[in-house]
């Protein structure tokens, strides 16, 4: 049997080697909170390293194999959760283990986009104690109300908005009115958050820098 190098490069050591470590990356989170909350973790470190690198070798041999493998790992995740010894037992490992093996797909075709997306898996998992605590404590409702609809200025309403002059002279662009609006909301935001988190002596003097900017700008626009 002839060793072809070609088809070494092909099989995409990279993308393989990517896939292991984000399935590391992710697996050692699992496997420290599992010290903490043995109950609601069943899955580790190597469980994790395996579903990364299966998700990578099952795209390399055909997209029905990833089918395949993603099915057989949904089955296991909902096996487990269903003979979980607690009573509020969480779907949070078994989403990530179904995030861990697509992310192995994924470096298969785009490493960078699959590190970047695991280091963020991996800090969501990690700050979980204190986005709890954030989200419970700190934030309230009125905040939480205005980080919505701030979101959904930006995410829904705003891919939507025509990216073409409506009047007659060609001026007014909904797309670019639109943005200057998220803009305007995002600013008046950080400068309410930096009050918040500095205290009324360094908060108001970035509330009011930016208080001045948003006004400049509007008058600009």
């Amino acid at each position: 049997m002839k060793f072809n190098i070609d088809e070494v490069h092909a099989f995409n050591l990279i993308g393989l080697a990517v896939a292991l470590g984000v399935g590391l990356l992710i697996g050692l989170e699992r496997e420290r909170r599992m010290n903490t909350d043995s109950q609601h973790i069943t899955a580790g470190i190597r469980t994790f390293t395996l579903t990364a690198l299966l998700g990578a070798l099952s795209l390399s041999l055909g997209t029905s194999v990833l089918v395949m493998a993603g099915v057989f790992i949904a089955l296991l995740a909902g096996f487990s959760y269903l003979r979980s010894d607690s009573s509020k037992p969480g779907l949070t490992t078994h989403v990530a283990l179904m995030v861990t093996l697509l992310l192995g797909a994924l470096a298969m075709r785009n490493e960078a986009v699959t590190a970047s997306i695991g280091v963020i898996v991996a800090i969501i998992l990690a700050a979980r104690s204190r986005l709890h605590h954030f989200v419970k404590q700190v934030i309230s409702e009125q905040e939480m109300h205005d980080a919505m609809l701030l979101a959904a200025a930006a995410l829904v309403i705003l891919p939507l908005t025509p990216d073409r002059a409506v009047d007659p002279y060609g001026v007014l662009n909904p797309r670019t009115l639109w943005t200057l609006t998220v803009l305007l909301m995002a600013i008046n935001g950080l400068g309410y958050l930096a009050l918040r988190l500095s205290g009324p002596r360094y908060g108001l003097s970035v509330a009011g820098f930016a208080g001045g900017f948003v006004s400049s700008t509007a008058t600009i626009a």
